[in-house]
């Protein structure tokens, strides 16, 4: 099976392209990403649990995050969550 090579006048980016594009593998989860955002995307929201994600957006919206990012010798008086 004979990949696709891509010629371009710089050398460098080039063999960037070449080393991502040659790669069934990465060619596959591109094309994977791309469709899984785009076709139906209110729909598919529940298919791929974002609904889950949301508490989880901010550091406020559920109480685990609090205790479980707290820094050792009660440093987050002086470096507070964002």
């Amino acid at each position: 099976m004979k990949c696709l090579t891509i010629d371009l006048a710089l050398l460098q980016f080039n063999a960037f392209l070449n080393a991502i594009f040659s790669s069934p593998a990465t060619v596959g989860l591109i094309v994977a990403v791309l469709l899984d955002n785009t076709i139906e995307v209110e729909r598919s929201k529940k298919d791929r649990g974002m609904q889950w994600w949301v508490k989880f957006r901010t550091f406020r919206g559920d109480n685990r995050n609090e205790e479980f990012y707290t820094l050792p010798f009660n440093l987050n008086r002086f470096f507070p969550p964002t």
